[in-house]
């Protein structure tokens, strides 16, 4: 994301010098402003979070052994000045609002042309039981360690899981999924992952148990895991093929609770998950 502000920035300034009478153009800002905010408070396990992010950015979500929730928060700012960038800060903080149960994190308002905002968030929660709600317009998310009924979306970026368990539902119109599972099963009701447009990588242990549901609309699938081995040979998914779709309905180990993985223009890799 850093590397899309910079090239954005480096367009947009020789217009905004442009605009500029000769004597402010020593004013303009050379580089952005940068201001972190870190804040932690109490929280039962077992609440909820409910985060969205509407300006560029990413978002980190990870699951900690603490009875406590962790803000870490990174705001990039391109202004004329450096004083409009504060004042522009101080006018819409980063919004976090909690009990001992529940809390809400609501990202700033987007700057007016040409100013230009990057929101970078990380945010350490309970992972033993932990409901989430996380939603971002344009960015990346990542989410990690934990166990809970959680519903993840993005309009535009890439969505990473790993080391989940309980309920996940994760949706991207536009961006890669990446999913990493841990342990030998998937313990709970179901995964399930969502991308319109962008390829997913499901990278499983060798000892696994789990009821694998994976769709290429427009796209392929392709195996580097191991064949399962039943009765003493070894079984490989059928991947059936219907003109450009491809679709693999298999158990891995013992079977189990569903992943199910769908892309609509793209491809799915299953891989071995590295020891």
């Amino acid at each position: 994301m850093r590397l899309y502000l910079v090239l954005i920035h480096c367009l947009l300034c020789p217009a905004l010098f442009a605009q500029q009478p000769a004597q402010t153009s020593s004013s303009t800002m050379a580089s952005p402003y940068v201001d972190r905010e870190e804040k932690e408070f109490n929280f039962f396990p077992g609440g909820k979070a409910e985060i969205s992010i509407g300006v560029p950015g990413s978002l980190k979500i990870v699951g900690w052994k603490k009875g406590s929730v962790r803000v870490e928060a990174e705001r990039i700012i391109y202004y004329e000045t450096e004083e409009k960038a504060k004042a522009f800060l101080t006018k819409s903080p980063l919004r976090v609002r909690h009990s001992q149960t529940s809390v809400t994190i609501q990202t700033t308002k987007i700057p007016d042309p040409p100013a230009i905002l990057e929101i970078n968030l990380t945010v350490y929660v309970p992972g033993e039981k932990m409901d989430i709600k996380a939603k971002m317009d344009t960015g990346d998310l990542s989410i990690e360690g934990i166990n809970g009924w959680v519903e993840a979306t993005v309009k535009e970026g890439s969505l990473e899981a790993r080391s989940m368990a309980g309920y996940f539902s994760g949706i991207t119109q536009r961006g890669d999924i990446f999913v990493e599972m841990s342990n030998i099963r998937w313990n709970g009701l179901e995964f399930g992952a969502l991308t319109q447009l962008g390829s997913i990588t499901l990278v499983l242990p060798k000892e696994y148990s789990a009821a694998l549901q994976l769709e290429a609309r427009s796209g392929k699938i392709t195996l580097d895991y191991p064949p399962r081995v039943f009765e003493g040979e070894e079984v490989l998914p059928d991947i059936i093929v219907n003109k450009a779709s491809q679709t693999l309905r298999a158990a891995v180990g013992d079977g189990g609770a569903p992943i199910r993985l769908t892309t609509g223009s793209g491809d799915v890799t299953l891989s071995l998950k590295k020891e």
